[in-house]
């Protein structure tokens, strides 16, 4: 290279992939581990037994509020065994119960998790749910604003400052620059294309002409996805670049059509009686 040529500039890296539903699942049960841990801990020191604080019984309650939160491990830990495909069966064997026990047990939790993941109020243009009872917000879209309450990734970082805080020597993850975030998986392009379907078929379930703004977003995103797996050197069909051409053609002709989808009509009102 000569002292007149400017090096080509480094391409910028791809954002990381949001964290799956088993990886959400995972931080739930991290979470509760946390405030076990932590409500624990601060119930060692005994400076202040003595005092006119400490009324009676006092410490049986404070046994029994810890007793709730390690409930609250165990449900979390079920529903974490669910996500990563664990049967009734292994969790009933784990717990010495049957899987009919386990199910009864735990099923309700478990559907209350699936529930916002399952049917969440929206699906983000990545395909990814947003829901508010989604704890910690599976957000990630670009352009889609943070929500107040953090994301997936605020949480994992949190939670792993705290556990290097609390770490020492002899714990094993002693000198793991990423304890928590280095087991969580994330999605990977292939699964974030097959996540656009969602996107999809939530236009076509909400709207009885999707909007073209909309079905753009995705014809773009997944011309996007075709060119990281590109990139990625991933083994592709050697259409790729067709598709890529004709996503990027479709976003264009879409964003050229006006309007902005036409919604169901409203259902009739059967409680109404007729003249």
């Amino acid at each position: 290279m000569t002292e007149t040529e400017v090096p080509a500039a480094a391409a910028e890296p791809d954002a990381a992939h949001p964290y799956t539903e088993t990886a959400l699942a995972r931080l739930l049960l991290c979470d509760a581990y946390r405030e076990v841990a932590e409500t624990a801990l601060g119930r060692i020191p005994t400076d202040s037994d003595g005092s006119d604080f400490t009324e009676p019984g006092g410490f049986v309650r404070e046994a029994a509020s810890l007793l709730a939160l390690a409930e609250d491990v165990m449900r979390r830990a079920a529903v974490y065994e669910r996500e990563r495909g664990t049967s009734w069966e292994d969790i009933g064997d784990a717990l010495g119960i049957t899987k009919q026990s386990a199910h009864k047990r735990f099923a309700g939790t478990v559907e209350a998790w699936r529930a916002p993941l399952d049917r969440p109020a929206r699906v983000l243009p990545d395909g990814t749910p947003d829901d508010d009872r989604i704890p910690y917000g599976a957000r990630y879209a670009p352009g889609v604003p943070r929500p107040e309450y953090g994301t997936a990734e605020d949480h994992a970082q949190r939670l792993e400052q705290w556990l290097l805080q609390h770490t020492g020597p002899t714990d094993h993850w002693h000198g793991d620059e990423h304890p928590v975030t280095a087991g969580l998986p994330r999605h990977s392009t292939t699964s974030m294309l097959m996540l656009l379907g969602n996107v999809s078929a939530r236009l076509l379930e909400d709207q009885l002409v999707p909007d073209p703004h909309a079905e753009a977003d995705i014809a773009e995103r997944r011309a996007a996805l075709y060119e990281r797996m590109l990139r990625e050197d991933a083994v592709v069909p050697d259409e790729i670049h067709q598709w890529i051409a004709k996503d990027r053609a479709r976003a264009a002709a879409l964003r050229a059509t006006p309007g902005t989808g036409t919604p169901w009509p409203a259902p009739e009102d059967d409680s109404k009686e007729t003249p």
